[in-house]
């Protein structure tokens, strides 16, 4: 299995998330979900895309950089 390069990362912040859905909906790789607790990305298959966080109406992803 091939590692994934990225240079950047999303991260929420879980108390401006309204759960909408539109991360969820939006992601091209399938790697976010939705939680009643909130939002949890899947590292592993992330691109670092930022579809994620260009989709949130609250700005509640922001993206990162990777360590």
């Amino acid at each position: 299995m091939s590692q994934i390069v990225r240079a950047f990362r999303p991260e929420v912040d879980n108390e401006k998330c309204v759960r909408c859905g539109n991360c969820q909906t939006f992601c091209p790789e399938g790697t976010v979900m939705v939680t009643d607790e909130g939002v949890v990305f899947d590292y592993r298959y992330c691109k670092g895309c930022g579809v994620c966080a260009n989709e949130c109406p609250v700005d509640a992803i922001k993206m990162v950089r990777e360590a």
